[in-house]
């Protein structure tokens, strides 16, 4: 097993005892700040530190016939969202099939007693675990009995369920930015690095900055309004000082370009001039303004992209 703590606050690990959520918590959305807030609480209670254990790559990807989910946002963002809410460091399991085939008895003695040094272990409602998935919570808590303190914290729901990263990933796909903001508790937004591209929004007179996705994939292919705004540390997130800058944002394979085909996200910032290669964007979605087309050439292209560019503008001005 390849048991890594890493700590977001950059310490070394120890061997401090911890408070240990356990969960993928792509998304961190209203539902995992409950479960981190559980997390954090119990180890300000028994001075513990608080931790999340996670796993990479995502267990479906090894167990199950249909591969991961589609990823909501960057691992950068998500240890970012995970420390916002005082989680202090960070244990990534590297999830593969021996891990997959350990039963529930040798997952908690190596991961959760001898990689976490869990003296309680925090966990959402219908938590599964081990393999085939037939460890429950009152396995854990059988299993953890004298050795660690086991929290099961109750899913948060509203009007249409359970608050979930399969729903969150369910509304992005449709484009539907409203109601996965409403699971978030925040607008949905995507940060990464700027990247060279083919150059060809240049050529026809709409440069864009190329953001590396790092797999995120969640979000359905279209044209989109966005606030960007340049990340000053990473480690931090930092945009202070920064005004958005509207952005019309493209997310798709430019079926246009008969040769491209990889995913791509780029945002054109009318009026902007300067140089952001190398610098880290992060772009807050605002509405989606179309789906993704092809068109018969590049003038009746370069016709479409003014137009979104004109109705991102007068989107700013009209949300002012």
């Amino acid at each position: 097993m390849d048991l890594r703590i890493e700590s977001l606050l950059g310490r070394a690990h120890d061997a401090r005892h911890r408070a240990v959520a356990i969960g993928n918590f792509d998304g961190v959305h209203l539902g995992h700040a409950r479960l981190l807030k559980a997390c954090v609480e119990t180890a300000r209670r028994d001075n513990l530190v608080p931790t999340v254990l996670t796993f990479d790559p995502h267990p479906a990807s090894v167990v199950s016939d249909q591969g991961a989910p589609a990823r909501i946002q960057t691992l950068t963002s998500r240890r970012r969202a995970l420390r916002d809410l005082g989680i202090e460091d960070l244990g990534q399991l590297s999830f593969d099939q021996g891990i997959a085939r350990l039963s529930p008895a040798e997952f908690v003695e190596k991961a959760l007693i001898g990689g976490c040094h869990a003296s309680s272990v925090v966990v959402g409602e219908g938590f599964r675990f081990g393999a085939a998935r037939i460890g429950n919570v009152q396995t854990l808590r059988t299993l953890g009995e004298s050795r660690f303190e086991t929290v099961e914290v109750e899913a948060l729901k509203d009007a249409s369920g359970a608050i979930s990263s399969s729903r969150i990933r369910e509304a992005l796909g449709r484009g539907d930015l409203p109601e996965a903001e409403r699971c978030l508790g925040r607008p949905y937004e995507i940060e990464g690095k700027v990247v060279h591209g083919d150059h060809r929004g240049r050529t026809i007179g709409y440069p864009t900055a190329n953001i590396d996705l790092e797999g995120v994939s969640a979000l359905s292919r279209g044209i989109y309004v966005a606030d960007g705004f340049v990340v000053h540390n990473d480690d931090d997130g930092d945009t202070s000082g920064e005004a958005p800058m509207r952005a019309a944002v493209s997310l798709g394979v430019r079926p246009t370009f008969k040769d491209a085909a990889d995913l791509r996200l780029e945002a054109h910032f009318p009026g902007f001039a300067g140089d952001l290669y190398g610098r880290t964007l992060r772009l807050v979605f605002l509405a989606r303004l179309r789906e993704e087309a092809s068109f018969d050439s590049v003038d009746a292209l370069t016709n479409q992209i003014e137009d979104d560019v004109q109705r991102a503008v007068a989107f700013r001005d009209s949300n002012a």
